[in-house]
């Protein structure tokens, strides 16, 4: 059986994309040219995983301090069974990654409209990593 997540990242990032789309683009103007766009964008994006990361450790080690073990078996178990992941913080970046890279990179070939594949996988991969940053602040 596939994993559900790439199908839940999509329609989850349908909404939030809009937004996102225009924080990503006051990061990295679209009247720069397209190799400076790819630099800053992925500039971003390098700098958001190590948000990423960095909040996932933190969710992790609050989630270990939960006392009792009925929240913890919950934990477990919806990461592993139902998403197919991992309660370490660092392979469930790397999942997600994989992913988000699956989903903007089905999401561009779906509209295959214009150029700038690369620029525009990029800003998707940008505001799902936003999007979920968001969902992981205290």
């Amino acid at each position: 059986m596939r994993s559900p997540l790439p199908i839940l990242l999509l329609l989850g990032a349908l909404v939030p994309l809009l937004p996102q789309r225009a924080h990503a683009a006051e990061l990295c103007s679209e009247t720069l040219s397209t190799a400076a766009q790819t630099q800053c964008l992925l500039a971003a994006l390098k700098d958001r995983d190590r948000e990423l990361d960095q909040a996932l450790a933190r969710v992790a080690q609050e989630a270990q301090q939960v006392p009792g073990p009925t929240f913890q078996t919950l934990w477990r178990e919806n990461l592993k069974g139902f998403y197919r992941t991992t309660v370490d913080p660092r392979q469930q970046a790397e999942a997600f990654r994989a992913q988000r890279r699956a989903v903007c990179a089905y999401a561009k070939s779906v509209g295959f409209q214009g150029t700038g594949y690369g620029i525009s996988t990029t800003r998707c991969e940008l505001a799902l990593t936003q999007a979920l940053l968001q969902e992981l602040r205290p």
